[in-house]
C-alpha cells in the first residue's frame, strides 16, 4: 500500500499521483521560500526574524526539512522544521549569514533540493 500526503494543487488519478497540471509526481522539484531574504533592523539586544516560510514545488513527500547556516553567530531556532525563524544579537553592529534549507522527498528516492537565503540583522543603526 502507498500512503500519499495530499497537498493543495494535488489530485490522485488512478493509481498514479498528478500535479493538477499532469505532470508526473516524480519530476524534478523545487522549494521556495518566503521572505526570499531576511532583514531585521532592530534595537542593540537579541532579536528574532520573522517567520521564514517553505513550499515544496512538484514533491511527493513525506519530506525532511534540514536548515544551516555556517560561518555566523545567526542561530536557527529550529532546524528540522519546514518554517523557521533566525535569532542574532548585537550592538550597533551588522550580522549577515546565509541559510541554506535543504528538503529529502522520502517519496521520491530521497530525492533532495536545496534553497538559499540571505539574513540581515542591523543592531542600533
Amino acid at each position: 500500500m502507498v500512503r500519499v500526503r495530499f497537498r493543495a494543487g494535488f489530485k490522485m488519478i488512478g493509481a498514479a499521483k498528478l500535479l493538477s497540471a499532469g505532470v508526473p509526481a516524480n519530476s524534478p522539484y523545487s522549494v521556495i521560500l518566503d521572505p526570499g531574504e531576511v532583514i531585521v533592523n532592530t534595537s542593540n539586544g537579541s532579536s528574532n526574524s520573522p517567520i521564514v516560510y517553505s513550499t515544496v514545488i512538484s514533491g511527493v513527500g513525506p519530506y525532511l526539512y534540514s536548515w544551516v547556516i555556517t560561518g555566523s553567530s545567526i542561530t536557527i531556532e529550529s532546524d528540522s522544521s519546514e518554517n523557521t525563524r533566525f535569532r542574532s544579537s548585537g550592538f550597533n553592529s551588522i550580522t549577515t549569514g546565509v541559510a541554506t534549507l535543504t528538503v529529502t522527498d522520502e517519496g521520491n528516492a530521497n530525492a533532495e533540493t536545496s534553497k538559499e537565503i540571505s539574513i540581515k540583522f542591523l543592531f542600533g543603526l
